[in-house]
């Protein structure tokens, strides 16, 4: 059980470290616009959320199937 609550915990801290990003990026884009310094960031933030999707999708698939198994 002390694994599962590890890996929500440490879940929840990548999230909250993206929306944080998410939110600085969005502050930027208002500000700044979409230039040739926010774009690579945008992309580096795509990259990172949609890399989180697929670890956490499989870690919870695995966590999930060894506690039927």
């Amino acid at each position: 059980m002390s694994a599962f609550f590890t890996l929500v915990g440490t879940h929840g801290l990548h999230v909250t470290f993206g929306m944080i990003w998410i939110l600085v990026m969005l502050v930027q884009l208002s500000t700044k616009g979409l230039n040739d310094m926010t774009r690579p960031r945008i992309l580096c933030l795509s990259l990172f959320w949609h890399f989180l999707d697929i670890v956490w999708i499989c870690v919870f698939s695995f966590v999930y199937l060894m506690g039927v198994l």
